[in-house]
């Protein structure tokens, strides 16, 4: 069983491309902090799904408590003078680096200082082939999924996201 720990973008990313319907069936466990929560919330955009996955326990939240949110304060100066990562981002980082969880995030910042900590980092890629590899998506309808992610999403690495739907697709090697 592998916890992972998204950010607020992979979470919308999961949800544009239609894979937090498969988060119920994967082994994988999928955790995320209050802070990340109230972003989605504060979104323009409705995703009741995210809700229901909390409800379900499908998607566990860790919630900040007093205590906790004096050290991530601490956690945070220590960023705040070296990057402009938000409180969000610290409190994923520091909740995946505390547990020794993988942290799930497209932000290159965030990657870099989850990196410089210790912490293991993947991205949507990550999932995809996670999903594909356990039989809850075939490559074909994933390769699908993540060309309309591309499609709503510029800011995703386009070249790496083409490769592997290339792959997918039968007309290229995975390269991992």
């Amino acid at each position: 069983m592998e916890i992972v720990v998204s950010d607020t973008q992979i979470l919308i990313d999961m949800h544009s491309a239609g894979l937090l319907e498969l988060v119920r069936k994967s082994a994988m466990h999928f955790h995320t902090v209050d802070y990340v929560i109230a972003e989605l919330n504060r979104s323009p955009y409705q995703r009741p799904i995210i809700g229901q996955m909390v409800a379900d326990g499908s998607l566990k939240v860790y919630s900040y408590d007093a205590k906790d949110n004096a050290l991530l304060l601490e956690f945070f100066e220590n960023y705040s003078y070296k990057t402009n990562l938000s409180i969000t981002d610290c409190a994923v980082l520091k909740y995946a680096k505390d547990n020794g969880y993988r942290m799930l995030t497209g932000d290159r910042k965030l990657r870099n200082c989850a990196e410089n900590e210790g912490v293991i980092v993947s991205g949507i890629l990550y999932v995809a082939d996670k999903f594909v590899e356990e039989g809850i998506a075939s490559e074909s309808d994933m390769a699908g999924r993540l060309e309309h992610l591309l499609d709503v999403n510029p800011r995703l690495p386009k070249k790496e996201f083409l490769d592997r739907i290339k792959a997918m697709r039968g007309f290229g090697n995975l390269a991992r």
